[in-house]
């Protein structure tokens, strides 16, 4: 009985663990500026998202298989929330977890949206889904408004990634 109550406890934190989900507040230019920065010598691609928009939530199992596809290659993908930070528990983190994100996710805390949006990209006017995509030296390379497929997400980072 001892083995079965054992094995029970191992299973569901095991599991808990497999679905562990860490969401970080993003409340400066600064801290936008030091996350692209730290994937130095990948591609990255930044999503800007959330539960409430129909668009993001069509697009975002397609960047996550993406994400799958091509992790091994030096891709990295890094998805903001742009929810409201009351709704972490309740949206945020059961939909990250019915689509399989195990890796950091950030949600906005900047007091201002005007200045997340600077922080991204002044040309940005706010609409999401926003996808920018940054070279291996942190330089963005490009960027897409609205709802993407997976075909589209490939055909902008290919050239970029490595066979």
């Amino acid at each position: 009985m001892k083995t079965l109550r054992l094995t029970a406890a191992f299973i569901f934190f095991g599991s808990l663990m497999i679905y562990a989900q860490d969401v970080k507040p993003l409340s400066s230019p600064a801290q936008v500026d030091s996350l692209i920065n730290s994937y130095s010598g990948k591609v990255l691609i930044v999503n800007l998202w959330a539960t409430w928009c129909d668009p993001c939530v069509a697009e975002f199992p397609d960047l996550v298989k993406l994400y799958q596809d091509y992790k091994d290659r030096n891709l990295a993908l890094v998805f903001i929330s742009l929810d409201q930070p009351g709704d972490l528990n309740t949206k945020v983190l059961p939909f990250l977890k019915s689509n399989g994100v195990d890796f950091i996710t950030y949600i906005n805390k900047f007091k201002k949206q005007e200045d997340l949006i600077n922080a991204i990209d002044k040309d940005w006017d706010g609409a999401i889904p926003a996808t920018y995509i940054y070279d291996r030296k942190g330089k963005m390379i490009g960027s897409m408004i609205g709802r993407k497929t997976y075909a589209e997400f490939e055909r902008e980072i290919r050239e970029d990634i490595p066979n």
